[in-house]
């Protein structure tokens, strides 16, 4: 009966425990000016990164190479969603000049007031995903890319007059398209554990930061240090 009892008491102190934070995807973190109705402003989120040249560089951090407000804002999203904050409030960005710019964009998490009761989640959209769910299926983990380290050899000077694009305006093909041009390799590593998948987007955003239209021939691998994947960067069809 001793034992019975002991394992009611213990059930129900385990039921009064409160409900660990639920995640949210970036998609799903919310921009404020102020925190709502029963929600106080917590603690500080910082993002930074330095923008790259656009010609051959060597082991740069992915935050880098992409360096921009709106991959700042994506980063401090998903770090929000990880620790469970479904929206930022005072965001501030500022950029640095120098030989390098610099970026940087601060906000503050927003924590649950007893007078809210937990978060209830609903289906979201309809029946396609929205441009920003796209973005959070292509990369898991925004705020892993100040971890991956990217480097880009040219093979000529063409880099230099190609206009930048986004990542989903690269191709990933198992063969070079014929016709297109090598604008020279691109590579991606990882010295803590990121899936191939966060490094073959990361060949992705780096070779459409040059302005390439397609990667090709990827290959991924282990080294000592890590993982890495390797591609060929092609000239687009067109800018």
């Amino acid at each position: 009966m001793r034992s019975v009892l002991t394992l009611l008491v213990f059930s129900a102190a385990c039921s009064r425990a409160p409900a660990s934070p639920q995640p949210y995807a970036p998609s799903e973190v919310v921009e404020l000016a102020s925190p709502p109705e029963g929600y106080v402003a917590g603690d500080s989120l910082t993002e930074r990164c330095a923008t790259t040249p656009r010609e051959s560089f060597e082991d740069e951090a992915l935050s880098d190479v992409d360096c921009s407000y709106s991959r700042l804002s994506r980063a401090l999203q998903a770090r929000a969603g990880e620790r469970g904050s479904r929206y930022l409030v005072g965001k501030r960005c500022r950029r640095s000049a120098g030989s390098r710019a610099r970026l940087s964009c601060t906000a503050s998490l927003v924590r649950r007031t007893e007078a809210v009761p937990l978060d209830a989640r609903t289906p979201s959209g309809g029946p396609a995903p929205s441009a920003a769910q796209v973005r959070d299926l292509d990369e898991l983990r925004p705020q892993d890319a100040r971890r991956i380290r990217v480097s880009f050899r040219a093979v000529n000077d063409a880099v230099a007059s190609l206009p930048a694009r986004a990542y989903d305006r690269v191709e990933e093909t198992a063969q070079p398209s014929v016709g297109r041009r090598a604008l020279g390799q691109v590579s991606a590593r990882c010295e803590a554990t990121c899936s191939p998948e966060s490094l073959r987007h990361a060949l992705r955003v780096t070779a459409g930061r040059v302005g390439a239209g397609e990667v090709s021939a990827v290959a991924c691998f282990e080294e000592e240090d890590g993982a890495r994947c390797v591609a060929t960067a092609l000239v687009p069809w067109s800018s």
